[in-house]
């Protein structure tokens, strides 16, 4: 019986994607299951080419699982040095949970049959089978019986995915086994000698054995070969060995050449120099809208002219934004990152905005019209580089922005391959719901959608991705709109930046924009919270097929409320329960960014002090507040966000309680020092307090939280233990604060003597297991033990 005769049903997980229609993927890492109609017993059926499906494989030991073998013996190498007729060794491996007759694999190799190919068990419940594949990327299913399952599925051990009709598939890529391949065996960082090493382990495969090795060395903007003696042949392979590097990033590329000259793909190495080894939860994150906020080079000013007033380019750059680091602006905020909207080369005219009245110019950088190249009006390529140096050297990450959804329509690509592109109903109108629509709206017509389920869109975006952080030494990615790509997206996504940036042990920080809301008549587990806490986690893989962290928006719309005004049954109480819950849904290893401020959202200020203005963005709009209130308030905000676990986000001009409408009117051009008035001023220092304190006190960066009071007008919480805790004190009331505070004996022995790191409560000493705290109205402490 031919078992492609009748038609296969749908599998009942697979995400179909047909003129504009998706369902709802079921997760990041799920198993695919078909229900196959045949009645051969003794050779397994085949799927159709409709699903039969081609994805991107994980790279070179990204699972563990699928990896090509360690040098062949002499004996199988062509004389030319070339890939054999019989094609690559590949290793497919599957580890059965339960007891199962025969496994096989079936991919483009082999028509999607399953017979030819058939994994081999070593008694254990491990299966293997070695394949020889040309190089190239191959879509791929398992087929697993005798398990009481479906039998065609994904591979669980091999998060990459590649898409085919509609229909999820993994992928494996076969590497050119006719080049050898360096990987790192061990490295060590001295850093108080300025020492990097690291071994190397040199795999010929078919590319002969190794003659040398090659490399350059990248501090900031200088560049420089590897001499002799600082990469030297070893047993394995090659040794490196640097010595007196200044502080701050360095990275280093090697390539092996073979004795037949072949030569390996490069081996990025990127590692820190600096005092402290940092990890994310580290990062204050300040993010700034780069043509609003300085202008370095008024030579490359360039409206549009016919753009809406508010909405046209204002001459912001990144120059600009160097200077500030230079200056010590970030430093004295304590800032450890800094996040910049897309500076890929942008739209040169201005679209119509939402309303069909106003235009909007590209100065934003989320319509961009190239994948690499830096726009001109921020100053280019160079200037981009010049910053991330000038960062690096100051120990600031810098955090790219990637547009993912989408392109304007002005794009290359859109002419060259407009099969790359989707169409659909705008997102937010009349039956296209942001979020039930997620996958099949665009966010405005001019702004197409990348299909990231053609397979060569998927890889060409990937490689963009990568050769743009690469060439500009970024140490990370913000990842805009992550709802609206397929799941498989992100997880691919992630899976390459690991494998080219994280060789020994950086971490490349992924954070996405999966912009939820918050249901107020319902808890964490209950009504449409359930549903936005999900949407929300099922990205998150942190140091895997995953994002990191992700901009928290449930605690964002949990709590806004709460810090902007003394409405009943929104206090410190409310605050400190939305907290809690994000911070159990999510978990102790995402490193999520918590935020008061975004370029999405009115100003805070404007928001307490005039609210009904706060909602315009083109006309009558928010003046400054003329009272403390509204600088006080956010000073609370921001003292209870700098104290939070993960890394929380500063938007530019929050430091300076800037006041601003609905977009655009909320990307207003920064004010520095000798623009301010009495009170943003004041703000300003204030939160520089915050900023150093967070810097300084590894508690109130890397420990736990532990609710310790909390009332309608105030919140105690702890971080950190022992020597380190941090006892964080936010009062958010119009009257002074006078506090008796229990603390159990297990926090803080008797006699503890505390001060506040913002000078705010003076020093305090543990009596009879309690602390008095005093503060004046709308203050702050961040107690620490003396």
């Amino acid at each position: 019986m031919d078992p492609t005769a009748k038609p296969m049903p749908r599998p009942p997980n697979a995400e179909r994607v047909r003129s504009g229609r998706r369902g709802l993927p079921t997760g990041l890492r799920f198993v695919f299951t078909a229900t196959l109609a045949w009645a051969c017993e003794a050779s397994p059926p085949r799927p159709s080419g409709r699903d039969a499906h081609v994805d991107a494989p994980p790279p070179a030991d990204a699972s563990g699982e699928t990896n090509a073998p360690d040098a062949p013996g002499e004996d199988a190498v062509p004389d030319d040095g070339t890939v054999p007729l019989e094609g690559c060794p590949v290793v497919v491996t599957y580890r059965a949970t339960s007891s199962v007759a025969r496994v096989f694999v079936a991919g483009e190799w082999n028509g999607f049959e399953p017979g030819p190919d058939e994994l081999t068990d070593d008694g254990s419940g491990l299966y293997t089978v070695e394949l020889r594949l040309r190089p190239g990327l191959y879509a791929y299913k398992l087929y697993v019986r005798g398990d009481g399952l479906e039998p065609w599925r994904l591979d669980p051990h091999n998060p990459y995915r590649v898409w085919h009709e509609g229909v999820e598939n993994s992928g494996l890529r076969v590497d050119d086994c006719s080049r050898p391949r360096l990987r790192v065996h061990a490295h060590r960082i001295d850093a108080a000698r300025g020492r990097f090493e690291a071994e190397l382990v040199y795999e010929a495969r078919f590319g002969g054995s190794l003659d040398r090795c090659e490399g350059t060395l990248r501090t900031g903007l200088a560049r420089r070969p590897l001499t002799p003696a600082e990469l030297q042949p070893a047993s394995a392979g090659c040794s490196l060995r640097l010595e007196a590097l200044p502080r701050g990033k360095h990275r280093v590329d090697i390539t092996a050449i073979s004795t037949r000259g072949a030569r390996s793909p490069s081996l990025l190495l990127p590692f820190w120099i600096e005092p402290e080894p940092f990890d994310w939860r580290d990062a204050l994150v300040y993010m700034v809208v780069v043509d609003r906020f300085r202008n370095g080079d008024p030579s490359n000013d360039a409206p549009v002219g016919d753009a809406s007033p508010g909405a046209d380019w204002y001459g912001g750059d990144l120059e600009g934004l160097r200077a500030a680091v230079r200056d010590g602006w970030f430093d004295a905020l304590g800032v450890r990152a800094i996040w910049l909207t897309p500076v890929q080369r942008a739209a040169a005219g201005s679209e119509p905005a939402d309303d069909g009245v106003h235009r909007v110019s590209g100065y934003h950088g989320y319509w961009p019209v190239h994948a690499t190249e830096v726009e001109d009006r921020l100053g280019g390529a160079e200037a981009l580089e010049a910053l991330v140096a000038e960062a690096h050297a100051r120990g600031i990450r810098v955090l790219g922005d990637l547009v993912v959804n989408h392109v304007h329509q002005a794009h290359p690509y859109v002419r060259e391959h407009p099969e790359w592109f989707r169409s659909g109903c705008v997102c937010g109108t009349a039956g296209c719901d942001w979020t039930e629509r997620r996958l099949d709206c665009v966010f405005r017509p001019y702004m197409p959608d990348v299909d990231w389920t053609v397979r060569e869109a998927q890889e060409r975006m990937l490689e963009d991705a990568t050769a743009f952080v690469e060439r500009f030494d970024l140490d990370g990615l913000r990842i805009d709109a992550v709802k609206h790509v397929p799941d498989s997206a992100i997880v691919n996504l992630a899976l390459r930046m690991r494998e080219r940036f994280e060789t020994v042990g950086t971490r490349f920080y992924l954070v996405g924009e999966t912009a939820m809301g918050w249901d107020p008549s319902a808890g964490p587990d209950e009504g449409a919270n359930r549903d936005h806490y999900g949407t929300i986690a099922r990205y998150l893989a942190p140091g895997g097929p995953g994002l990191d962290g992700q901009l928290d928006f449930v605690l964002h719309h949990a709590v806004l409320e709460g810090l902007l005004r003394d409405r009943p049954g929104r206090g410190m109480v409310h605050v400190d329960y939305w907290t809690r819950a994000s911070l159990e849904r999510f978990g102790p290893h995402a490193v999520m960014m918590p935020f008061v401020g975004s370029h999405d959202a009115p100003r805070f200020v404007s928001l307490v002090s005039d609210p009904v203005r706060a909602s315009h963005r083109w006309s009558d709009l928010p003046e400054p507040p003329t009272s403390d209130e509204p600088y006080d308030r956010l000073y609370v905000a921001l003292a209870w966000l700098f104290a939070l676990p993960g890394a929380p986000l500063l938007y530019y001009g929050d430091e300076i309680g800037m006041p601003g409408g609905s977009d655009p009117d909320n990307r207003r051009p920064m004010r520095f020092e000798g623009s301010l008035s009495a009170r943003e001023g004041a703000l300003l220092e204030r939160v520089r307090r915050l900023g150093r304190a967070r810097a300084r006190l590894p508690g109130l960066r890397r420990g736990g939280y532990r609710t310790v009071a909390v009332t309608e007008d105030s919140l105690a919480f702890a971080r950190g233990r022992d020597a380190d805790l941090v006892l964080v004190v936010v009062h958010r009331g119009s009257h002074p604060l006078d506090w008796t505070l229990p603390i159990p004996r297990e926090l803080l022995p008797e006699d503890s003597r505390l001060v506040d790191e913002l000078g705010e409560a003076g020093e305090i000493v543990v009596r009879r297991a309690a602390i008095r705290v005093r503060l004046g109205p709308r203050r702050a402490a961040y107690l620490r033990r003396r």
